[in-house]
């Protein structure tokens, strides 16, 4: 009999051996593939199919987003001018100031020449933020009359867009009786009118009356004879209502220290008031300012 052990046989059909030498190719040593290093093609047709799985990727830089605050929109129902897509422009940043000012830049030639040359002047807001710029615009043969001439003043806000138009005629002194008083368009551009601002002769007084696009009277201010015949430097006027019972306003002509120069208060009683009838404060002042400050003549 044999010594064989009869558990060698099934040893060795149960752990085979096979002999790869003539594979040149063949490695002995086991390894690991390599990681595809290409990205995983995604289907983009109508119906994409995903073929790997999204992983969370701690790249250590971690950026923080600001939050952006948004502004809510300016909305006002005494502007027509305001709309979700223009929020600042024209007259809307009149809207809901209480008081604005208005200070002329003096040009060289007024303090050489007795002829007065094309005004120009800034309208501030409360805290000195500039709004407005305005230019005079008038004939060099009509700005030997003064403070009668006829002119045309430009507003322009901080868009460079014109807002206003402000038309002046041709007026007379206040002891011509028969000739047509001083008259004053506002216009807003496109070509609509905002209203009309014409002076008024009286018997003990003279008046500013502040009218409307379909020339209703809107406001009043009042001057007396006195102060119509020479005006005080430094002076106020009362805006009141057109039954001259309540006072809606104050326009006042003082000097700045600060810009050594006299500037015009304009004072609203109500900051929410309709900013069309704040464009007729601002065409009463310059009204104002020519017939009694505005003096100079050839």
């Amino acid at each position: 009999m044999s010594n064989r052990n009869p558990n060698q046989h099934l040893q060795e059909h149960d752990n085979p051996t096979f002999d790869l030498s003539w594979d040149y190719g063949y490695d002995g040593e086991l390894r690991v593939a390599p990681p595809p290093s290409v990205t995983p093609v995604v289907h983009s047709g109508e119906n994409r199919i995903i073929t790997a799985q999204p992983q969370n990727y701690d790249s250590g830089l971690h950026l923080s987003v600001p939050a952006i605050a948004i502004e809510p929109a300016i909305r006002s129902v005494n502007s027509p001018f305001l709309t979700p897509f223009n929020p600042r422009s024209g007259l809307d940043f009149l809207y809901g100031l209480a008081s604005i000012f208005i200070e002329q830049t003096y040009e060289l030639n007024d303090f050489l020449t007795a002829v007065s040359s094309e005004n120009r002047y800034t309208v501030r807001g409360p805290s000195n933020e500039a709004l407005y710029g305005v230019s005079e615009s008038s004939d060099p043969g009509d700005r030997c009359w003064g403070s009668l001439r006829p002119f045309q003043l430009s507003l322009v806000d901080r868009n460079h867009q014109e807002v206003l138009l402000l038309k002046k005629n041709l007026g007379c002194g206040i002891f011509c009786c028969f000739c047509k008083n001083q008259f004053l368009e506002v216009w807003a551009t496109p070509g609509t009118l905002i209203g009309c601002i014409q002076q008024d002769f009286g018997l003990s007084s003279r008046e500013i009356i502040l009218m409307n696009g379909d020339l209703d009277i809107m406001f009043r201010i009042p001057i007396p004879l006195v102060d119509a015949i020479r005006m005080p430097k430094e002076t106020h006027f009362r805006v009141l209502d057109r039954e001259l019972r309540a006072q809606k306003g104050t326009i006042t002509r003082a000097w700045n220290v600060a810009s050594s120069s006299y500037t015009n208060n304009i004072y609203f009683s109500d900051p929410e008031l309709d900013v069309r009838l704040k464009a007729l404060y601002i065409g009463a002042t310059f009204m104002l300012e020519y017939l009694y400050f505005q003096s100079k003549c050839c």
